[in-house]
């Protein structure tokens, strides 16, 4: 069964706990803040005062000056004491701008300079461990945008959901008393339509929640189809579908256009809504307010600075929207971030691991089955041994599980049943780390890095000495075309090493498994689409770079299979046949018959003719 969502109330708490590693900094931003409110109120109060000290020397009849705190100003002139309180605000005033500019650099050095690096390189380190399972189920696109767009929602969380939350909760309650405290009366008839901004918060939240959901899939499509547009470029041009690729790309990015419309266009109706039942208040004010300064039962100071607050209280609740909407994308990214800082390392080491001083390379399957999905076996009770030194060849159908049994070899995967021994430890035994480095990996179409030559050969030991370098090349054949391009080992290579051939490229991924000194090489087959000249150049290299070493080698061609000391044959996940070339077309099983299908090459023929001499 799948597993159960987390909860609203459950991611929050995770929101909560992550921000709480932050608690210093957004103590520091929050108090701030509390600041930055005080003088806005100070401001708009002392506005208020001027206008009474203004309106009761006009009419000394009018409501007197109802300074405050019990405060008695000096007998000045009403020049005077204006004059003072227009300074007052512009100091108020001068203060808020200088806090504001500190404000915004501290907010953005705790966001921008902290928590998205910090949660970013959290959710990468997470996926350098996880398992390869995690991103068999998990497209790139989904991946890409849980390190960038998700996280950088996470981090609205903190600024616009937190913080921001924390000070329209503070702001309201310091509002509600200023009002009350000026009039209980009025503050409780302008405020009497706030339960209806409520309901209609709740109802938006509950709509727009899905929706938020389906754009981050949306997009996770669109972003894939990007990738695979960029990475299939040259296929896209020689078939000529530039135009259809476009077509594609456009198609997706139209579908998360009208989605994301669709939700602004509910986010467009809930702002307005908020706007016109806070300003229902305003309206109230008018018209009681106004009542109370004819009775001279409120100063129109009072009532200027009741406006103030009222509007500003008003603009607080109607932030309510923009905090709601956050939230909900926070809650929508948070999701899909914890799902990957949450996933299981499948592959992991145990408490105390095993580090013997040396390994010799002996390899014991004992029993293996293993299963991606459940109930789908793709290897069967797999069992077989490899003395050290020794070279086996893996031969098989597509899909009858050869490139999974290499895996099964560092730990990418560990077998669903059964296990495997290195030297007489269980690989589970071992550490990690010790295991990978004892083995060198060479897959089909092996990845350069946009680096130098040198750097992409010491990728696994950056340390590396350039003796060491160029020793690990010679052993892979590809010293010599180093040195003679353009830098030699400083050449930087292009995006996907396009500026070398198959081969070169080949030899180098040799060279970067050899830099380590494995005990024990994985080729998986590395000569597959090759031109007969480079499968010549990567045997050649093969050959030195399996010397004294135990190698499992994928392949399907006899001239590479003939290099092995013995072939295991794999049919559906079982071992179906294992001896020698020679004792495996005695057979005349599922390898000769594998043989017989490269008839057609004229290498193959060469060897089919010489055994039936031989027989």
């Amino acid at each position: 069964m799948p597993e159960k969502e987390p909860s609203h109330a459950h991611l929050l708490r995770r929101l909560l706990v992550l921000s709480w590693r932050y608690r210093e900094q957004c103590i520091a931003v929050f108090a701030f803040q509390v600041v930055l409110l005080g003088l806005g109120v100070l401001g708009l109060g002392l506005s208020g005062l001027a206008i009474d000290v203004t309106r009761h020397g006009l009419d000394p009849t009018s409501t007197p000056v109802s300074w405050p705190f019990g405060f008695v100003p000096p007998a000045w002139p009403v020049t005077k004491l204006l004059a003072a309180l227009g300074v007052s605000v512009l100091v108020a005033a001068a203060l808020r701008a200088i806090l504001n500019y500190r404000y915004s650099v501290l907010a953005s050095d705790l966001l921008q300079m902290k928590l998205v690096p910090e949660l970013r390189t959290s959710v990468f380190d997470k996926l350098q461990r996880l398992s390869f399972r995690f991103f068999d189920q998990n497209a790139s696109g989904s991946i890409f945008n849980r390190v960038t767009g998700d996280v950088q929602s996470v981090r609205s969380f903190v600024d616009g959901v937190l913080l921001q939350g924390a000070i329209m909760v503070l702001s309201l309650a310091v509002y509600l008393l200023y009002m009350a405290r000026t009039h209980a009366l009025l503050t409780l008839a302008c405020l009497a339509l706030t339960p209806l901004l409520w309901l209609a918060t709740n109802a938006f939240a509950r709509r727009v929640a899905p929706a938020y959901r389906k754009n981050r899939e949306l997009s996770d499509r669109m972003v894939l189809a990007m990738s695979e547009g960029v990475a299939g470029m040259q296929v896209t041009k020689v078939f000529g579908r530039e135009q259809q690729e476009r077509d594609r790309f456009e198609a997706h990015n139209e579908v998360v256009r009208d989605q994301q419309r669709a939700v602004f266009v509910t986010v467009s109706r809930f702002t307005p809504t908020i706007d016109f039942i806070s300003q229902l208040n305003i309206g109230v004010l008018l018209l009681y307010g106004g009542s109370l300064v004819a009775a001279q039962r409120l100063s129109l100071g009072d009532l200027i600075v009741f406006a103030g607050l009222l509007q500003q209280f008003s603009a607080q609740v109607s932030s309510m929207a923009g905090i709601v909407n956050t939230l909900q994308q926070s809650l929508i990214g948070a999701r899909r971030v914890f799902e990957v800082l949450d996933a299981p390392l499948e592959v992991s080491e145990v408490a105390a691991p095993q580090k013997p001083s040396s390994l010799s390379g002996r390899l014991h399957f004992e029993h293996v089955d293993f299963e991606y999905t459940p109930s789908t076996p793709v290897l069967r009770d797999v069992s077989f041994e490899v003395e050290p030194g020794t070279c086996v060849a893996v031969l098989g159908a597509t899909g009858s599980g050869k490139s999974t049994l290499l895996g099964l070899v560092p730990r990418f995967y560990d077998p669903t049943r059964g296990d495997i021994w290195l030297d007489g430890v269980n690989l589970r035994e071992l550490p990690l780390d010790y295991l990978r480095r004892n083995i060198g990996l060479v897959f089909q179409e092996s990845l350069l890095f946009r680096n130098s030559v040198a750097q992409n050969i010491a990728f696994g030991n950056p340390d590396a000495s350039r003796e060491r370098i160029e020793a690990a090349a010679k052993i892979a054949g590809a010293h010599e075309f180093v040195v003679g391009l353009a830098e030699g080992y400083d050449t930087v290579l292009e995006e996907g090493a396009v500026n070398l051939s198959g081969g070169q490229r080949q030899r180098l991924a040799i060279a970067r498994a050899l830099l380590l000194e494995p005990k024990i090489l994985l080729l998986d087959d590395p000569t597959t689409a090759v031109d007969p000249q480079t499968e010549h150049e990567v045997l050649e290299a093969m050959d030195a770079a399996m010397e004294g070493r135990t190698t499992l080698i994928v392949a399907n061609r006899l001239s590479t299979l003939r290099r092995a000391d013995w072939i295991l044959v794999l049919d559906e996940g079982r071992v179906v046949e294992r001896g020698t070339h020679a004792e495996l077309m005695q057979s005349r099983g599922v390898y000769y018959r594998a043989a017989s299908l490269q008839a057609a090459d004229e290498d193959s023929i060469v060897l089919l003719d010489a055994l039936g001499r031989r027989l």
